[in-house]
């Protein structure tokens, strides 16, 4: 490497800040020691890593590129750091559960209380991850295990069968097709679908439930964040699809109505493993604890039990 911590940690301060004194005083430095150790990056790499714009002092390209990986290194040395503190209090290991914005994770908490009481000295940590970026994160060592669905399997990893959980149509419980127990795509036609992505994702509603009876819901809104979404619905501004985990609350507490997708679709949901971690290591003790406890946990996604059962009997579960 020819560029130290300092050099990183400075680029890292450079994308918010637009002086060298703004820099200086989140590094608690001086000026000049900012300017010495922006020129010296400069000189080991052989380019320009700031530029002047409009007298504000920005990150040329080469200084973008780098500042980017310069967040991923701090954010591991954090974390890091982190860890090796733990293990002072009795943590022997660690094991990532990687989680994005849409899964049916509603339980993890308790699976991660259940867990300590089984092995204290194994801490799970939590770390969100973009969809896209998932193998990418998990190859890179960024995160040991995630759960993912069948349509986002990718190549090269172990993938261990957890659950199915129902893909669910929602509405404001005064709503026209509130009471209907099951909605065909043409049902959807004359409202506004809210939804946490427009990917069509294979094995998701698009390719399963609008495209196969070739209509789309009047207008398509894409809002990230699921609470958001309950709420917009819940008020009457559209309809939504989801896993029927992520909606469970407010389905119990009546707050919103639901309906099934056609005679019922649903989505398997899968752990994935790095090829080479050992058969008998914490990440593959964990995941499998994780599948007997879904198993016979009332905490557990609320899709068809009868589906459950028989996909663990397949496993030999």
């Amino acid at each position: 490497m020819k560029l130290s911590l300092d050099h990183l940690l400075m680029l890292r301060s450079l994308a918010s800040a637009d002086t060298v004194t703004a820099v200086a005083d989140r590094l608690r430095v001086t000026p000049s020691a900012v300017s010495h150790r922006i020129r010296e990056a400069e000189r080991r790499l052989g380019v320009t890593l700031t530029e002047r714009v409009g007298g504000r002092l920005r990150l040329s390209p080469a200084g973008i590129r780098l500042e980017r990986a310069a967040g991923d290194i701090i954010a591991i040395l954090d974390e890091a750091e982190a860890e090796a503190s733990a293990m002072a209090s009795g943590v022997s290991a660690f094991v990532r559960l990687g989680v994005t914005s849409y899964g049916p994770f509603r339980w993890i908490p308790k699976f991660i209380e259940h867990y300590a009481t089984l092995r204290g000295d194994v801490e799970i940590t939590l770390a969100t991850v973009k969809r896209d970026e998932i193998y990418s994160t998990l190859m890179q060592g960024r995160i040991d295990v995630s759960i993912i669905d069948d349509g986002m399997v990718p190549s090269g990893v172990d993938k261990v069968p957890l659950f199915r959980d129902d893909l669910i149509a929602i509405m404001a419980p005064d709503h026209p097709l509130a009471g209907k127990r099951h909605v065909r795509a043409q049902d959807l036609k004359a409202y506004d679908l809210i939804t946490y992505s427009i990917e069509r994702a294979v094995g998701w509603e698009y390719d399963r439930f609008f495209a196969p009876a070739g209509v789309l819901p009047r207008r398509m809104i894409t809002v990230e964040l699921i609470e958001a979404i309950v709420e917009l619905v819940r008020s009457g501004s559209g309809v939504s699809i989801l896993q029927r985990d992520l909606v469970a609350p407010s389905l119990e507490r009546g707050d919103l109505a639901w309906a099934a997708l056609n005679d019922g679709l649903d989505i398997s949901w899968n752990a994935i493993i790095r090829p080479h971690e050992p058969a008998d290591g914490e990440v593959h003790r964990m995941v499998a604890e994780l599948t007997r406890w879904l198993k016979r946990s009332k905490s557990a996604p609320p899709g068809k039990a009868s589906t459950r059962r028989a996909a663990y009997r397949r496993r030999g579960g």
